[in-house]
């Protein structure tokens, strides 16, 4: 490029180049340094070596035709500090004269990038064990009195906010209860363990209690959190006497009913009871209950709305109906699991949590 052709360039351009907060140099097409910005002057004044870094004679002579057409971009550790260099070619008329490069000091930026990353990936390990704590929390496959459950958890990517639960309220009956918490995340998984935890402590204290005072309970000591207006949470809760042979449940706007297969009659019923989800902002006085006569061998399928939402290709949901067909067909879990997932396309975007009950179909294993 040479000094007689940088006396081309106009005044104002220098002066623009000058007035800038990066280092700018300019190199002619052989890679002599031809000039430096004042604020590179300023920077580097006390260490010489640093205009001279980077000056690559052969770089510039073997790639000659990336650097005429092309602006390369590139992260470098200049005396302890990260810059974003851009070089880009310079031309007198058509005739290429040699490259300009602009020196971005972006270690703040990297420091942050270094520090979010680090942050991003303690919150995932704190959400990995979220998750495994979500995962233990839920009863185990295993027969309760006259009752065997067998249950599937599936999470989203994201922490759950489904619970499922059974609960021992004296010799001949256990609570069943099925939980969905409005939203994902670490907000949603906090309150699936206070439902857990409340509903657990109003059965240990009101041993007596119906499922629809149950419900009562658990919204009473809901609104006591002050939480906001927006959070909510559905649950369906039953109780199964195997003394009287049945089942009362009620429901605070679970809008997946559980579907009971009558063994004798090879019929699905949906257990379907009139009752709004659990917020600040709605109240229920009173929850409706209804009772149904089991029989040795029925089926009760339980479930949340990720398995009949999920879609197929065509956005075609699962639907419940599909559900019942497989249940009326005596399908076990992991077989209703592996239809959902044929049926399913893309990626899962919503939490899967299904739990099937045995109602005397087998001797008690405790």
């Amino acid at each position: 490029m040479g000094k007689a052709n940088i006396e081309k360039f106009r005044d104002d351009n220098f002066y623009v180049l000058n007035s800038m907060d990066d280092w700018v140099r300019i190199l002619d097409k052989y890679g002599r340094l031809v000039f430096i910005n004042e604020k590179m002057k300023r920077d580097i004044h006390l260490d010489r070596s640093l205009i001279e870094q980077n000056i690559d004679i052969e770089k510039l002579s073997e790639k000659a035709d990336i650097f005429k057409n092309t602006t390369i971009e590139e992260e470098k550790l200049i005396n302890g500090k990260y810059y974003s260099i851009k070089s880009s070619p310079l031309y007198n008329d058509n005739e290429f004269m040699g490259i300009i490069e602009v020196y971005r000091d972006i270690t703040s930026e990297s420091r942050m990038k270094v520090d979010l990353f680090n942050a991003n990936r303690k919150m995932l390990e704190d959400i990995r064990f979220v998750r495994k704590i979500q995962a233990s929390i839920l009863p185990k496959n295993k027969t309760y009195g006259d009752i065997k459950l067998e249950g599937r958890y599936i999470p989203s990517n994201d922490l759950s906010g489904d619970l499922f639960d059974i609960i021992k309220v004296d010799e001949n009956k256990y609570a069943f209860y099925i939980a969905d918490v409005m939203g994902h995340g670490v907000k949603s998984s906090i309150m699936t363990m206070f439902v857990k935890l409340s509903i657990s402590g109003i059965f240990e204290r009101h041993s007596d209690y119906s499922p629809g005072q149950v419900l009562k309970k658990l919204r009473e000591k809901f609104v006591k959190l002050d939480m906001n207006s927006s959070q909510y949470f559905t649950v369906w809760v039953g109780i199964f006497d195997s003394l009287n042979d049945s089942l009362t449940f009620s429901n605070a706007g679970h809008n997946c009913p559980p579907l009971h297969l009558i063994e004798n009659k090879n019929r699905v019923n949906k257990l379907v009871v009139s009752g709004r989800m659990i917020s600040n902002i709605i109240e229920q006085n009173i929850y409706q209950e209804v009772t149904i006569k089991l029989h040795p061998k029925d089926r009760i399928l339980f479930y949340t709305d990720g398995v009949i939402e999920s879609k197929d290709i065509e956005k075609n949901e699962y639907s419940v109906e599909r559900l019942m067909e497989k249940l009326k067909n005596k399908n076990n879990l992991d077989s209703i699991l592996e239809d959902l997932e044929k049926f399913t396309w893309g990626e899962q975007d919503d939490d899967i949590s299904l739990a099937l009950i045995d109602y005397k179909g087998e001797k008690n294993e405790n």
